[in-house]
């Protein structure tokens, strides 16, 4: 994102001063920046191809247009701009707004998607109600002692105590949701969210300040939004699940 608006900047520069008639000013400076304007271009292209390298799921249709746009627009640009072409230089001007809006957006329409479900994200509102601690146990022995007598009432309570004495602790159990979800989010969530949920790459938000709730993590893991691509076709639900309480852990 960087490096296209670099040379999009580069480039209007030169743009406004060919179309001012600066013809001196414009020689100039493309005489000091070639170096720079061939390393953006490199960079465009190699960056392009990481994206498209390490992209998770499928690759969408806008990031196809914007790599086959950018292809095109780069040797035109060039060879418009040596040209002193001005309706080439105002066209691919043009086009390269175009590239960085697509980029921008995760649209060829330029529009950001908008989340078809408002209840998705409360804002400030807890995912969860704490479910209020049960009721404790009555205990009939001591409240209907009519059916049992005194001594066998005894009997019994000694008889637990030893058994819940003899008895080891349980062990805590592996949360194996958990440990699935950290490896799938790693394999296909790391490249743009981070491992911590903090990256940020390619407009994915922060999950540690994120107060999108599990129905709405599922839903966006599953349908994808934006530049997020859906994984419906490549997870199960139980792996989604399994993502996304992850996720939540990076609070």
């Amino acid at each position: 994102m960087l490096v296209i608006l670099a040379f999009l900047l580069f480039f209007a520069v030169k743009a406004a001063l060919l179309f001012l008639g600066r013809q001196e000013a414009l020689r100039h400076l493309r005489a000091r920046t070639r170096v720079v304007d061939s390393l953006l271009g490199f960079l465009i292209l190699a960056t392009g191809g990481w994206l498209l390298a390490t992209y998770p799921g499928n690759i969408p249709g806008w990031l196809w247009t914007k790599l086959g746009l950018v292809l095109v627009l780069l040797p035109l640009a060039i060879a418009a701009m040596r040209r002193q072409y001005k309706p080439g230089v105002a066209l691919t001007l043009l086009g390269f707004l175009y590239v960085y809006g697509v980029a921008e957006t995760g649209s060829l329409t330029l529009r950001r998607p908008t989340r078809p479900l408002a209840s998705l994200a409360a804002p400030g509102l807890p995912e969860a109600v704490a479910t209020p601690d049960a009721a404790p146990p009555v205990d009939t022995l001591t409240t209907d002692p009519a059916g049992i007598s005194e001594a066998e009432a005894a009997a019994i309570s000694a008889a637990s105590a030893s058994a819940a004495q003899a008895s080891p602790p349980a062990e805590p159990e592996v949360d194996v949701a958990l440990t699935e979800g950290k490896v799938l989010f790693t394999k296909n969530c790391a490249v743009c969210h981070g491992s911590d949920g903090k990256l940020g790459l390619n407009g994915a938000h922060d999950l540690s300040k994120s107060n999108l709730n599990t129905t709405g993590r599922v839903y966006m893991v599953t349908q994808g939004l934006g530049k997020m691509p859906g994984f419906k076709d490549q997870l199960t639900p139980e792996q989604i699940q399994a993502v996304v309480a992850y996720s939540l852990t990076l609070k």
